[in-house]
């Protein structure tokens, strides 16, 4: 063990993930006083630790984060408003309900006003609402090589990092796993698979139909499809677009969190969240936990998903669904992000 010259522990170094943390601090609203103690408790004697935070303090590189700090802070206030506004609205604390034929308003009351629906009866003329099944896909794609999330209980950050347990198999393993009646989060056909997908699923895509009233011609064609088991789970994140998320076979869990609540979400990089799948039951804001609504989808049910809308995904059953984004109106709204935070 390294030792100091009076032959005791040495003090860990003043380096740059310490001056990290202490401009963090800072910029949170710790006072200097605190965060001088706070690096000091890391091993660092007082002195050494109030001089580095007093420098902190002065740098002109600080005094410029400070004003995107308040600038935030505007932001921050001005949805934390939206979500006090909310919270008066009773018919906010619930996700609404409209069948097929009563989309006549959908695009001012729902897609341009940012709000969620579910929409029954979307699908009930297409074939793959009649034929598709877990036998039914077998039949279509046997010998077929699909595009999988593979091995996602071997690490917690599996959504984040989807082209580490993305592989190929065939169809027929992953039949015979979705048939074992035990729940599984450890493999999931998803988006994320879908242009490898495109031509194996060629056969189920001569099975789908259009939605005239909000997609575009050809839009739900030009979809995604998910297969998993009972117990996948998708974690709490928001999308770049507006989706549509249609279940077509077995019943899917979702709770949902409004984009003006996003302070509140523990957002640490791109679209995720810090908040873990038992952390946040449905329910009304409760100090720092936000606002969750919950619905259930069962077979035929579509979830309108506004875009920035958070939302965390269980699977009941074995399910096969699809997700689509070509809508009929505008919805560009990834090619101006620049918040994934790649390092």
């Amino acid at each position: 063990m390294a030792s100091g010259k009076k032959g005791g522990p040495a003090r860990p170094a003043m380096n740059d993930e310490l001056r990290e943390e202490i401009a963090a601090l800072l910029l949170d609203g710790m006072s200097v006083d605190a965060v001088a103690r706070r690096i000091s408790s890391l091993g660092h004697s007082l002195a050494i630790a109030e001089a580095e935070v007093a420098r902190a303090a002065k740098s002109p590189y600080l005094r410029g984060a400070t004003q995107l700090r308040w600038r935030l802070g505007k932001w921050r206030w001005v949805m934390e408003n939206q979500s006090r506004l909310r919270a008066g609205d009773p018919g906010a604390s619930s996700v609404p309900v409209l069948s097929a034929d009563a989309l006549g308003a959908f695009h001012r009351e729902f897609y341009a006003a940012n709000r969620p629906v579910v929409v029954r009866g979307l699908a009930d003329d297409w074939p793959a609402r009649r034929l598709w099944s877990l036998d039914h896909l077998a039949k279509r794609l046997a010998g077929r090589q699909v595009r999988v999330q593979w091995n996602r209980s071997a690490a917690q950050d599996y959504e984040r990092n989807v082209e580490r347990h993305a592989t190929t198999k065939p169809y027929d393993e992953i039949d015979r796993r979705l048939r074992d009646r035990e729940p599984s989060n450890d493999f999931y056909v998803t988006a994320n698979n879908a242009d490898q997908n495109r031509s194996a699923f060629a056969p189920l895509f001569d099975e789908v139909g259009e939605i005239p009233d909000l997609l575009a011609p050809g839009g739900a064609r030009a979809g995604f499809v998910w297969i998993g088991p009972r117990g996948t789970v998708t974690p709490w994140h928001h999308d770049l677009t507006n989706n549509l998320l249609l279940t077509l076979v077995g019943c899917k869990r979702v709770r949902l969190v409004a984009p003006y609540d996003t302070p509140k979400m523990r957002n640490d990089v791109h679209c995720f969240s810090r908040w873990g799948t038992d952390d946040l039951p449905a329910g009304p804001a409760e100090g720092e936990k936000p606002a969750v609504l919950e619905c259930e989808l069962a077979p035929g049910d579509a979830l309108f998903l506004p875009i920035g809308w958070w939302h965390h995904v269980e699977g009941l059953d074995p399910h096969i669904g699809m997700s689509f984004t070509a809508f009929r109106w505008d919805n560009d709204f990834y090619s101006s992000y620049r918040s994934y935070r790649v390092e």
